[in-house]
């Protein structure tokens, strides 16, 4: 059973009226994560806008980009992401197979240029990208895309670091590090 988060996760109606249409469900709903940063409403707000501008920046699909999420998830050991974007992982394409594959940080199975993409982004998390790593990445998509990788990688692990710092707990039960089907 998960712990309590160090702070309180609050509902909808504690946010400042202004701020509630961010807990509608026609944006992100109340996620656990939303309901501790709601404690600093206008930072949430603007937390929510970056996060939905890293998803379009640069060519990557649906799927390069929730492999690159995962990846980040799984290099930082962030249950909290990892569980959310298994099932959207999953919309977007991505088998059960292929999750097992990233949980064990085993890109062989994939092709060249999402190999490189997951490599760059658990490289970001890191700290530990290389000239060799990161012109892999530039050679498989382009400037914009290697530079809108970096930025959505940066938001997963600031995000992952917050989930760590405040404790907050998952939704439900852990889809687990090798999901089944």
């Amino acid at each position: 059973m998960e712990s309590a988060a160090r702070v309180p996760l609050l509902d909808r109606e504690e946010l400042p009226e202004e701020y509630r249409y961010l807990f509608d469900e026609d944006v992100l709903g109340e996620l656990n994560l939303f309901r501790a940063m709601g404690h600093v409403p206008r930072t949430m707000q603007a937390y929510m806008r970056f996060g939905t501008a890293q998803w379009n920046a640069g060519d990557l699909s649906t799927r390069e980009r929730e492999l690159a999420i995962l990846a980040v998830a799984r290099s930082v050991r962030s249950r909290y992401e990892w569980h959310q974007h298994v099932d959207i992982g999953r919309d977007a394409g991505i088998s059960a197979e292929e999750l097992r594959h990233v949980a064990r940080s085993d890109y062989t199975p994939f092709p060249e240029r999402e190999q490189a993409i997951m490599r760059y982004a658990e490289a970001v998390a890191g700290g530990a990208v290389t000239g060799p790593l990161f012109e892999a990445a530039a050679t498989v998509t382009d400037t914009e895309t290697v530079v809108g990788l970096t930025l959505l990688a940066g938001h997963y692990l600031l995000t992952a670091r917050f989930l760590d710092a405040l404790a907050v707990p998952i939704e439900g039960s852990f889809a687990g590090w090798e999901p089944d089907a």
